[in-house]
């Protein structure tokens, strides 16, 4: 098995953004602010582009129409698969903000951008 890589990390995020690459993008200019904050290195905000020009994720907020805030555990919790992000918004652990039906009709983009990114999730430290 290759290096850990921990987290939401600058080098993560790069490999994320490799992995996601070859996915067909959504016809629309849509992407997803993350703010995930009381991390071990502090808050970390980063992008999950949806398309038009491609699939991938990036540092930084960047102009999303989209964007979704939640603590360290919660979003360790969701990337292991020990809870369900429509749990945690339901249960408050997720906000949501900016234009929510920017998302409608993207579940499989985003179910393909979760399957693509089992194998680093393998190599993934989360302390």
């Amino acid at each position: 098995m290759r290096d850990r890589v921990r987290y939401l990390s600058d080098e993560w995020l790069r490999l994320a953004d490799g992995q996601l690459r070859d996915l067909q993008p959504v016809d629309a200019e849509v992407s997803l602010g993350v703010t995930v904050v009381g991390g071990p290195d502090g808050d970390r905000r980063y992008r999950l582009i949806l398309g038009p020009d491609r699939v991938g994720m990036a540092s930084g907020l960047g102009d999303s129409g989209v964007r979704m805030t939640l603590r360290w555990s919660v979003a360790v919790d969701v990337a292991n698969g020990r809870a369900g992000a429509q749990r945690a918004f339901l249960d408050g652990d997720l906000q949501l903000g900016g234009d929510t039906s920017l998302l409608l009709g993207h579940q499989s983009t985003l179910a393909d951008i979760e399957d693509r990114l089992d194998e680093l999730r393998a190599r993934t430290h989360f302390g």
